[in-house]
C-alpha cells in the first residue's frame, strides 16, 4: 500500500526580492527630495512640521518684519509687484512662486501678495516655513 507524504513545503517570501524593493523606494525618495539654499534678507519663519525644499530657479517673494516685498532679493512696491511677477513669469511660466513672510508680518498682507501673484499669471505658490524640533516623548519602564 502506498502512502501519501502529508507534509507540505511551505513557500518563504524571498527576502531578497524584498531587500531590493526596499532599497528602490529608499532610493526614489532621497532622489525625489529636493534642497534649495535661500540667501537673502534675513525673516523669522514660522514653524511647521512639514517643509518643501524646491531645487529649481524658482521665484522667492520676501516680505519682511516691516511689510517690505522683495523679488529675487531686489526690494519691490507692491503696486509695482504686479508687473515684475509678469515679467519673471514670461521667462518661467511653470516657475514655483516661494513667499518667505516673517512669523510678525499680518496675514492680510500675505494674502494680498499672494493674490497679485496670480493675478499676474502665477500657476503654482508655496509659502516657506522653518521646521520645529521635534520633541522625543520619554517612556519608563
Amino acid at each position: 500500500m502506498k502512502f501519501r507524504d502529508l507534509r507540505r513545503v511551505r513557500a518563504e517570501p524571498g527576502m531578497t526580492a524584498m531587500i531590493d524593493i526596499i532599497f528602490l523606494l529608499l532610493l526614489f525618495f532621497v532622489l525625489s527630495s529636493s534642497f534649495v539654499l535661500q540667501p537673502g534678507v534675513k525673516v523669522e519663519l514660522p514653524r511647521t512640521v512639514t517643509q518643501e525644499h524646491p531645487v529649481r530657479k524658482d521665484l522667492i517673494l520676501i516680505i519682511s518684519r516691516d511689510e517690505k516685498v522683495y523679488l529675487n532679493n531686489d526690494q519691490v512696491p507692491l503696486k509695482s509687484l504686479w508687473g515684475r511677477l509678469i515679467e519673471e513669469l514670461k521667462v518661467q511660466p511653470e516657475g514655483l512662486i516661494i513667499i518667505r513672510a516673517d512669523k510678525g508680518v499680518p496675514h492680510g498682507m500675505v494674502v494680498q501678495v499672494m493674490d497679485i501673484a496670480k493675478q499676474a499669471g502665477a500657476l503654482r505658490m508655496s509659502i516657506a516655513t522653518a521646521p520645529t524640533k521635534r520633541v522625543q516623548k520619554k517612556t519608563t519602564k
